[in-house]
């Protein structure tokens, strides 16, 4: 009976409320998500069946949040059933509940989520964030149906031409980007500054940047900020050089004089001449710069003048003679000099390289706000700094009020990559509910920080998390037992990263490493040995030893199958996504050589084998677009031909399909219908070409195929409704990101997977190859970072933030503790990359890494790769040395056998589809293309009646002023407006004809057309509203109802490219916004209003 369930059994013991916020410290492997189902299990458990709408569980990827879902159902429906688990005794104890209790009270709370799913609140951070958002949509300035935009690059290609279009108008911007590019190529960089500009933009996205935008926007709006910093850092850098080269000149011209050589010199081209050339010649403070004048020998061996000049040399008495009654002392006033000011011109020269960028940054974010407002939109990363500046200026509950839920308890996963902000704003309501008594945790590992690029802050978990929410309320708990791995990979890893977590703190000063990797140790779980391989391969050129990895592969997974293993059990883990291609392409080739033995597979599944481009229909639909945008593209042409025919296997002479310059060839290649509705084709909207394509080419029965079709359908949809639905706009976006529309790889697919290491955090694997585990602990050349830095030293003291390029030359500037914190940074992230990549691994982990020659010898003079480290931590580990072999280069420990999965896998029976289903939604749906009858109603109904609309449609039907009043008796008759709406809709119309302008567009001296269909370059069809004709001279006019738009002006744009294409010399482009009667004049690169109205003439008042 449910009588025996009491509430009063449920109760929150002492220690709950003295410390009521739990941090679960989880290393890889230790139960997180058990952990995590059981404290939700709890709180949703306590009470009443609808406890669970009070807690809010919040993770980083949809993934891990569908993962979280089933699992809290799963447990919930064995519990409710009775079903014997682990976790049910466990809660039962906690909970103080008897069994009947216990499963009442699961069925209960399984009834309540299921008839409340809604109410089950499991997310992603960031949909949490834009369900507070939706809540502010006023309070932003944005309209209720606003659009999130995850993309920011297709973003700024769109601000920055935007930016660029006003180059020519905006005298100062000009003048700018002029400067900008001229620094660019004396400094050898691309003239064109999209590029450079583009990558600048990407900071203002950035958390980084995020956290001081406010103070950076406030420095440099001041009145001639960068007017007057840029001439005070060209006087510093060019006072610094100058002297130098100054100095360096004096001696280079001796030398010319006396007509002295560098073989002259004790050590030639080596020698001392050559260093007075250099610094004579050098323009740039670069880090040669800076080597050349720490050298040993300036120090020491050139303070004495017998070291000048060769022994084999006439001149040497001459030389040694000057060197010590003058040269010895320029030399030296020159060194002492530079490395006096040395610190003050090389922050100069760092901040100049940057500068120009830096210098438009201001009006990049006028632009993006512009943008941004014009198509009502919010970027992703704008959203944890909008939500920050509401939380902080309001009462927690009111915003509980305003998201229409009140959450007492937060679960906070993955917390190591959480950034600042979105911390900042959890704080206040996670702050709230702990004051309040209620339980809270969040879960994280900080060696597993690995998205710092993404904003998150490891920091947080490590240490400021504890500082903020204080000692005395938080309940530390540490989950050290693995339920992952096998012996053999904990234990090397438990081993190799206390070593590795010692020589970074070493390399980098720092002893963060150390404290981040101080529970590295875990405890075994599994009850099986495992193996772990280390295979060193010699390097002397990085080439080298990736083909001899390579060439490894296909041998490890034919040991791996002789044991019994599937393929589907090994994932190969890459650093970037081109070493995935790399493998893809590689066995392909090998499974179709004679190298393949039989019996053997050497399949491989990863997103670049599943991408939608190469799929041959959707090649065939895209050439097809590609030959409608443009009939005389000859390599459309043939594709369309060839993938035709290669689709449908019908037999046809090779150079036939590539010989299609004649039309009636072509089209005896293809399907007759298509010659027939090529001009039908041309005017469709986007997704309905797509879909006559199909039935046109009999694409649906191409059963290999569906998948492919699909996902580009739902790319051709997803574009055509948020962007144009313009073929050739949709042809440009397909050019660039088709590459990153792949198909969701199904389980079951028998194939070894690839990916990246940031793709297989959270997963693992039963067994694990590394084939490439190599890359830089500091960050890779060409990928450097920008830092925002400022000093008290003049004259960065007024500069606040600025931007400078991240290099080991900010060692030697006002900037160094900047780069300092950034280089140990870059050093733990690397660390933790490798730890995610070492601890994905079931049962087996093989590893090849390159060893070069210095690293044995240890006479390189600093760790600075991943496998120098690997090598190192290896050799340094007592536990982990006696099982290298030096021979070989060899690590191995356990033995490679196949362990049976205690579980059976439960294989979902599949359906097949024997069709891909396509048809004609005009087949479907009629639409009723007038409602005249609605303005034929009752007076209530006409005071509904648009007049912009009405005023719209008798514009565009005038041809001359006399024509007005029959037109608006022609609407009264087709039932458009009724008798009553025309002397209203007439004074407006007299209202805007007072315009001198528009009136002049109704004289009889222009021949006039109205209503002109006209086909648009992209093939489009349109239709001009009033088109006004006079010899060689044409004026075009849009009549517009609605608020201005940067899109009308495009539209008419497009008209007067294609009149001018027709012989019209002269072409005139107008809007007229008849609400407002605003008047606009097109032209080509550049939008003028003009006056609106008479300074007399009245408004519409519309």
């Amino acid at each position: 009976m449910r009588s025996c369930f009491r509430f009063s059994q449920l109760i929150i013991l002492p220690k709950t409320l003295s410390k009521p916020f739990i941090i679960y410290r989880s290393s890889a492997g230790s139960g997180k998500t058990r952990t995590l189902a059981k404290e939700y299990l709890l709180l949703a458990l306590r009470f009443k069946s609808q406890e669970f709408k009070h807690v809010l569980a919040v993770t980083f990827t949809n993934k891990a949040t569908q993962e979280m879902k089933d699992r809290i159902l799963g447990y919930l429906n064995k519990f409710a059933n009775g079903v014997p688990d682990d976790l049910a005794e466990e809660l039962k104890r906690e909970l103080n509940l008897d069994d009947f209790s216990f499963q009442q009270q699961s069925l209960d709370v399984l009834q309540a989520i299921l008839h409340g799913y809604s109410q089950f609140s499991i997310s992603t951070i960031d949909a949490f964030f834009q369900k507070v958002i939706r809540s502010f949509t006023r309070e932003a300035g944005l309209a209720g149906d606003y659009r999130l935009e995850i993309s920011q690059d297709e973003v700024l290609v769109e601000v920055i031409d935007d930016l660029i279009d006003e180059l020519g108008s905006n005298q100062q911007l000009t003048e700018w980007v002029v400067r900008f590019a001229l620094d660019n190529l004396e400094n050898e960089r691309a003239w064109d500054i999209r590029r450079s500009l583009g990558d600048f933009a990407k900071e203002i996205f950035k958390e980084g940047y995020k956290s001081i935008e406010d103070e950076v926007e406030t420095k440099i709006t001041e009145p001639n900020f960068f007017n007057k910093l840029l001439p005070e850092l060209l006087k510093t850098r060019n006072q610094y050089v100058g002297f130098i080269r100054e100095k360096a000149g004096e001696v280079v011209r001796l030398f010319d004089k006396h007509g002295f050589e560098p073989k002259d010199f004790k050590y030639a081209a080596g020698g001392v001449s050559n260093v007075f050339r250099k610094l004579y010649e050098n323009n740039t403070l670069n880090s040669a710069f800076i080597d050349l004048l720490d050298g040993a020998r300036i120090s020491n061996e050139y303070q004495k003048s017998a070291n000048w000049g060769s022994d084999k040399s006439p001149h040497r008495n001459t030389i040694n003679n000057l060197a010590a009654e003058r040269l010895i002392a320029v030399l030296n006033e020159v060194v002492d000099y530079a490395k006096t000011n040395l610190v003050k011109a090389v922050s100069t020269e760092i901040a100049l390289n940057e500068f120009y960028s830096f210098g438009l940054i201001a009006d990049l974010s006028r632009k993006l706000r512009e943008y941004k407002n014009e198509n009502n939109l919010m970027l992703l990363a704008d959203a944890p700094k909008f939500l920050n500046g509401v939380i902080q200026d309001s009462d927690t509950p009111f915003i509980y009020e305003k998201v229409g839920s009140f959450y007492r308890n937060y679960l906070i996963d993955e917390f190591q990559d959480t950034s600042g902000l979105q911390w900042k704003n959890f704080f206040p309501l996670l702050a709230n509910s702990l004051d309040q008594g209620y339980r809270s945790l969040l879960v994280g590992d900080v060696k597993q920080a690995i998205y710092r690029w993404r904003g998150g802050d490891l920091r947080l978990l490590q240490e400021e998390v504890e500082a903020q929410i204080g000692k005395d309320r938080i309940d530390p708990k540490l989950l050290d037992k693995n339920y992952r791995s096998s012996a053999a990979v904990i234990y090397f890893n438990n081993a190799l990263f206390k070593t590795a977590a010692a020589i970074v703190s070493r390399e980098t000063s720092n002893s963060i490493s150390d404290r981040v990797y101080q529970d590295v140790a875990q405890q075994v779980a599994r009850p099986y040995e495992g193996f772990v391989q280390v295979q060193f391969v010699d390097s002397n050129k990085d080439d080298d030893w990736r083909a001899t990895a390579l060439e490894s592969i296909p041998a490890l997974l034919e040991k791996l199958q002789d044991t019994g293993v599937r393929l589907k059990d090994i994932a190969l883990l890459v650093r970037r996504r081109e070493e995935g291609q790399d493998i893809v392409k590689y066995l392909i080739d090998f499974k179709n050589s004679d190298k393949a033995k039989p019996n053997y597979q050497y399949d491989v599944v990863s997103n670049e084998s599943l991408r939608v481009d190469g799929a041959a229909t959707v090649r065939l639909i895209t050439a097809v677009m590609r030959f409608l945008l443009n009939p005389e593209d000859d390599i459309a042409r043939a594709e369309v031909a060839y993938e035709y025919h290669r689709i449908h296997k019908i037999e046809r002479v090779f150079t036939e399909m590539f010989s299609v310059t004649n039309q009636t060839v072509f089209d005896s290649l293809l399907p007759p219908s298509f010659g027939k509705q090529k001009a039908y084709l041309k005017k469709l909207p986007l997704f309905e070409l797509t879909e006559a394509l199909i039935r046109i080419f009999e694409l649906e029965h191409q059963s290999g195929e569906f998948a492919y079709m699909q996902a580009f359908q739902d790319a051709v949809l997803k574009f055509s409704t948020r962007e144009r639905n313009d073929l050739g706009a949709f042809l440009e976006y397909w050019e660039a990101k088709r590459h990153e529309v792949v198909i969701k790889v199904p389980d079951d697919i028998d194939g070894a997977q690839i990916l990246t290491i940031h793709k297989s955090k959270g997963l693992q694997f039963k067994y694990v190859i590394i084939p490439f585990c190599s890359w830089k602990l500091d960050h890779e050349n060409m990928r450097e970072p920008k830092l925002w830095v400022k000093s008290n030293e003049p004259p960065f003291n007024q500069a606040g933030y600025i931007p400078v390029k991240y290099s080991s030359r900010l060692k030697n500037s006002y900037f160094k503790e900047f780069y300092d914190e950034e280089f140990t940074r870059s050093y733990l992230d690397n660390l933790n990359l490798l730890y995610v990549a070492l601890t994905r691994a079931e049962v087996g982990l093989l590893v090849m890494a390159p060893l070069k020659e210095t690293w044995k010898k240890g006479t390189a003079k600093a760790v600075t790769e991943i496998p120098h480290l690997l090598y190192n931590s290896i050799i340094d580990s007592e536990n982990l040395a006696k099982d290298y072999d030096i021979q070989s280069q060899l690590y191995r420990v356990g033995t490679q056998v196949a362990y049976a999965d205690s579980k059976t896998e439960a294989s979902a029976a599949m359906i097949h589809l024997s069709d891909y289903h396509s048809s004609a939604w005009s087949d479907k749906l009629v639409i009723r293309q007038s409602a005249k009858e609605f303005f034929q109603g009752t007076s209530t109904q006409r005071d509904r009646i648009n007049y912009g609309i009405h005023l719209h449609a008798i514009l565009s039907r005038m041809h001359y002023a006399e024509d007005m009043q029959q037109k608006f008796d022609d609407l009264v008759a087709e039932g458009m407006i009724a008798e009553s709406d025309k002397a209203n809709l007439k004074d407006q119309l007299d209202e805007l004809l007072k315009n001198p302008e528009i009136a002049s567009w109704f004289s009889k001296e222009w021949e006039v057309r109205t209503e002109v269909p006209i086909i648009l370059p992209a093939g489009v069809e349109s239709r001009i509203d009033r088109l006004m004709i006079r010899n060689k001279r044409a004026v075009v006019v849009d009549f517009k109802t609605g608020e201005p738009q940067k899109t009308d002006q495009r539209q008419v744009l497009d008209y007067i490219d294609t009149l001018k294409k027709m012989n019209f010399t002269e072409v005139e482009g107008f809007l007229l916004y008849v609400k407002s009667g605003e008047l606009v004049s097109v032209v080509q690169k550049k939008v003028k209003a003009v006056k609106k109205k008479d300074d007399q003439q009245l408004g519409l008042g519309l």
